[in-house]
Order: structure tokens, then C-alpha cells, then sequence
């Protein structure tokens, strides 16, 4: 998930395929690792609460991960997990990265 840079100039395009690359190398293996779970890539624009809620309309569950280095002090959630937990319309799995 990302949001357009507020510069003039930027190439769009570029800053898509290389998400894309990103987001392919991130989960390059996993298919053959796990067979029989689905995989879909979708790199989207937009604020990431609302694209992860649109996204998630439909969903059993979302899965999002988490630094605990949000903007709310003492919280262990950040912003976008804070948001999506009042979004979305399935549960939210929240799982450390680090």
C-alpha cells in the first residue's frame, strides 16, 4: 500500500513496478512452500485504512502486520491497525514484524 509523494515529477508508473517487484520478491517461494493457499498481488493507492477495509469487505478475516510504533503513545497499535479495527467488517489479525 502507498500514497502518491506530494513532489511534482514523480513517475507513477515507476513507483508502481517497483511495489510490484517488492511485493513479488517478498512472497516469492511461498506458493510452492503452501500449495493450497491463494495468493493474489494488488498493489493499491490510497490511504492504506481505507484500501485495507475496501479490500477486506469481503473477507473472513485481514491480516496486517505491526511495528507498535504508532502515533499513539503507550499503544502497542499503529494508526492504520487503530483505523482498520474500526473499518473493517471481519476480524483483524494483527501480527508483529519485528
Amino acid at each position: 500500500m502507498w500514497q502518491p509523494p506530494l513532489i511534482l515529477g514523480y513517475d507513477e508508473e515507476a513507483v508502481r513496478q517497483a511495489q510490484r517487484t517488492m511485493l513479488s520478491e517478498a512472497t516469492a517461494g511461498l506458493s510452492q512452500k503452501y500449495p493450497d493457499v491463494h495468493v493474489t498481488h494488488e498493489v493499491a493507492t490510497g490511504h492504506p485504512v481505507e484500501e485495507l477495509a475496501r479490500a477486506a469487505e469481503h473477507a473472513l478475516a485481514v491480516v496486517v502486520g505491526r511495528r507498535g510504533r504508532g502515533g499513539y503513545t503507550g499503544m502497542r497499535l499503529g494508526s492504520v491497525v487503530h483505523g482498520l479495527l474500526h473499518r473493517a467488517h471481519c476480524p483483524v489479525i494483527t501480527v508483529p514484524t519485528g
